[in-house]
Formats: structure tokens, C-alpha cells, sequence
């Protein structure tokens, strides 16, 4: 079920609230007089003004009188009507015309919904250097509506209205990047597409296995067939005999000397014998089904860490994000076995930047050397890069907890990113798992495994 786009409906709705002032010189111009009507409240002269002016072809005035039309203003309000102004100036290459198009035929206003003619509107005005419509663009194939799900050409959208100072295109693009791993995800989809690879590869070693193997069994069965058949006809032909001369009485004089012979044991045909075998051995052997290979198991930190909890479930979709509570200071002296931080003068000379270039590298356990001293110490830094390698089980076992706690105590420091990681952490959790991580954070505080602040 596709995420309802909220985010659109505000974007946008800048985009269908004023009128154009292309022609915005005093004089005696029809649209300019238009513009000052629409200013001072007077929508029906706007219209009256505008109408001349659409009709001509104008797309500004095509435009600004669809926006009467859309809202009631001066005219009763039409949104088909208001629907043909819009395309007619998108047509013309009229930049706020085509994002007010693409708007409508999002929410079906005049129009029945059409994602993917959407899609196509905020293209054409993207391409025209329009920042909203590069934001809501992204959007679209960020979530997958009207066009296919592709994160990449988002993070592209994304920086192209952002370098226009789009708060909300910089936001989602932090929000993308805090969630992918250092190469940007290039290695989790060179993976997949070797995983599929290997499969299509097996099914085609098994197609090519099974089909000698049913040849060998159809030959098989067919020389039954035809032993068979050839002792009815024999069976038949001895009937048919019997019936024109009657049966017939074969008297035997045994020698008295002879002793009686024993029967002659039947003699097997080998080679059929071992054709079935090898047939029905052959299925077993492709009609078993092929299992796939043992995922490779990541290290786990070697750092002793309190027991996590049951493993968190799986995101549900579209959750309403919810908020993170702030933390509170409870002044708990930790227990005698809790680790207790070095005073500043003997602290680890390791910086986490360290530790972030060892991650940046791959060497995961470079990093932990470097970030869990600094973690535990209250580095706020060292607690964001512990916190997503646990989301992501680099160099550690997965454990969606233990990010949810690094992340939790390093907002709460004032690093900025931990703080986008917890909102995205949020919006794709119930409310009852992240009360589990909450308490799972806060016993650790008690607990003195992570620092109160």
C-alpha cells in the first residue's frame, strides 16, 4: 500500500497560492490590471480581466485563472475547468503551471489520479531548474509513487533543490544518508544481484540434470510397454488357436530312471534393471529441493556488553513517526562490576574520527578498538558510529537495541546526526517497540554500561 504523501500536499501548496505577476508594470495592461485586482481583493474583475487574455493563449493569465477557478474566487468554483487552464499553460512551458498540474491529478482535483503523469509534470518543471518540483520529484521515487523506487536518482533530486537553499530537500537527503552504509549501498546490491545470479545458475545445472534422466525413465517405460503388449498379442493368438481346434491334451512319459530337473531360475534383463535404478536415483537427486547458501556470519564485538532483549520486529509500514522523549539524568551509582571512565588524563589517545576512518576503510574492528573506549567514556561521536553498526551488523552481531541506546545517549550530547538517526529510527517502529528500547536504554544507564548525562 503506498505511503500517503503528506509531504506534497505542503510543498505545494506554496506553489498554488499566488497568482503570477509576469507583467507586473503599471499602465493600461489587461494582466498587470488583473494582478492589482487579484491584490485588492476583487477576484470577479481578475477573472474578467484574465478571461481575454486565456482564451488568447497567454499562459500566465491561463494560469492565474485556473487558480480562480480552483479556489471559488471571483467565478464558481470548477476544478475541471480549473484542470484544462493548468494544462493548457504547462503546455507553454509555464514552470508553476506544470507543478500545479502535477498537483492535481495527485489529489484528483478535476481530474482522475494519475501518479505517473504526475511524475512526468514534475519532471518536465524539474528539468526547468524548479526546486519544488526536483523536492517533490524526489519524493516520488524515494517512496516509489508513479515511477520505480530508486533511491539514488532521489539523493540527485535531493541535492539539486537543496543547492536552491530547499530546507526540505536538505532534510530528506540527511535523512537518506544517515541510513546507508559507506559505500552507499553498492556492495548490499552488488550482493543481491550475485545471490540471483546463483540461483538462476542452479535451476539451470537441475534443468539440465533432469532432462536426461526423464529420457532415460521414458525409454524405460516405453520397452515395458512394448514387452507387454507383444505377450497380450501372444496371449490372443494362442486363445484364437484353442478356439478352432479345441484344447489340446499333451501326455509326457517320464523315464523311471530320470529324476525330475529343477526349474530354471528366470534371468533378469540388466541393463533395464540398472536404467530404472539410475533414473530414479537421478530424481532424488534433482527433485529434492535446493537450499540456499548459509548467509556469511559476521564477528561479534568482542567488548562485553550487557544481554539485549528479545530482537526487535520487523519494520510495519508506514508508522506515524513518534517523537523521542528527552532524557533524563537519574544519579545512579553504577554497580561494582559496571565499567567506570578513566579520568581525562589517562583516557585513550584515539580520537573517534580515528575510528570513523577505520570505518570508512571497512576495518570494523579497527573502529571498535578505537570507538568503544571512547563510547563508554561519553563521546558523542563514538556513540553515533557504534550505533550504526549495530543497526547494520557491521563487525558486530545486529542488534537494533544497542543502536537505539548509542544513538539515544549520544543525541542527548548534542551530536546532530545521532539525533536523525533516532526521527528515521522512530518512523518505522510502533510505538510499543520503541517503548522496549527505551527501557532497554535506560537499564543500561542504570546499569552504568552507557553514561548518564
Amino acid at each position: 500500500m503506498t505511503k500517503p504523501l503528506s509531504a506534497f500536499t505542503f510543498a505545494l501548496a506554496l506553489a498554488m497560492a499566488a497568482p503570477i505577476a509576469s507583467y507586473a508594470q503599471e499602465g493600461e495592461d489587461p494582466f498587470a490590471m488583473g494582478v492589482a485586482a487579484y491584490e485588492a481583493g476583487d477576484y470577479a474583475a481578475a477573472a474578467d480581466l484574465w478571461g481575454p487574455l486565456a482564451e488568447d493563449g497567454v499562459p500566465e493569465a491561463q494560469r492565474n485563472l485556473a487558480q480562480l477557478y480552483r479556489l471559488g474566487l471571483g467565478v464558481e468554483r470548477d476544478n475541471e475547468r480549473a484542470y484544462e487552464l493548468y494544462v493548457a499553460a504547462a503546455e507553454q512551458d509555464s514552470v508553476e503551471a506544470q507543478v500545479n498540474t502535477a498537483f492535481l491529478l495527485l489529489t484528483g482535483e478535476g481530474v482522475e489520479k494519475d501518479s505517473r503523469q504526475a511524475a512526468m509534470w514534475f519532471a518536465r518543471a524539474a528539468d526547468q531548474g524548479n526546486a519544488l518540483a526536483q523536492f517533490n520529484l524526489g519524493l516520488m521515487y524515494e517512496k516509489g509513487v508513479g515511477v520505480s523506487r530508486d533511491r539514488a536518482l532521489a539523493r540527485e533530486l535531493y541535492r539539486l533543490a537543496g543547492n536552491q537553499g530547499q530546507e526540505r530537500a536538505l532534510a530528506r537527503l540527511d535523512a537518506i544518508e544517515a541510513d546507508l552504509p559507506p559505500d552507499g549501498g553498492e556492495s548490499a546490491r552488488r550482493a543481491r544481484d550475485e545471490a540471483r545470479e546463483a540461483e538462476v545458475a542452479r535451476e539451470e545445472a537441475a534443468e539440465r540434470e533432469r532432462q536426461p534422466a526423464e529420457a532415460e525413465v521414458a525409454r524405460v517405460r516405453e520397452r515395458a510397454r512394448a514387452e507387454e503388449e507383444a505377450e497380450r498379442r501372444e496371449r490372443m493368438e494362442q486363445a484364437e488357436a484353442e478356439a478352432k481346434t479345441g484344447p489340446i491334451l499333451m501326455m509326457e512319459r517320464v523315464a523311471e530312471a530320470e529324476e525330475p530337473q529343477e526349474p530354471e531360475e528366470p534371468q533378469q534383463d540388466e541393463a533395464a534393471v540398472a536404467a530404472v535404478e539410475n533414473a530414479e536415483a537421478a530424481f532424488d537427486r534433482t527433485d529434492a529441493p535446493i537450499s540456499a547458501p548459509p548467509a556469511p556470519r559476521k564477528p561479534v564485538l568482542a567488548a562485553t556488553l550487557a544481554p539485549a532483549p528479545a530482537p526487535m520486529p520487523a519494520p510495519r509500514a508506514a508508522p506515524a513517526p513518534m517523537p523521542m522523549p528527552a532524557p533524563r539524568a537519574v544519579p545512579v551509582a553504577p554497580p561494582a562490576s559496571a565499567p567506570v571512565p578513566a579520568p581525562a588524563s589517562i583516557r585513550p589517545a584515539m580520537s573517534a574520527a580515528t575510528g570513523e576512518a577505520a570505518y570508512a576503510r571497512g576495518d570494523f574492528q579497527g573502529a571498535l578498538r578505537a570507538l568503544v573506549p571512547l563510547a563508554r567514556a561519553g563521546d558523542p561521536d563514538a556513540q553515533f558510529l557504534l550505533g550504526r553498526m549495530f543497526n547494520r551488523g557491521e563487525g558486530v552481531q545486529l542488534d537494533h537495541f544497542r543502536a537505539y541506546s548509542f544513538w539515544r545517549s549520544a543525541a542527548a550530547g548534542g551530536n546532530v546526526r545521532a539525533a536523525t538517526a533516532l526521527a528515521n529510527f522512530s518512523g518505522r517502529y510502533a510505538p510499543e517497540d520503541l517503548a522496549r528500547a527505551e527501557a532497554f536504554y535506560q537499564e543500561q544507564r542504570r546499569l552504568g554500561v552507557m553514561p548518564s548525562r
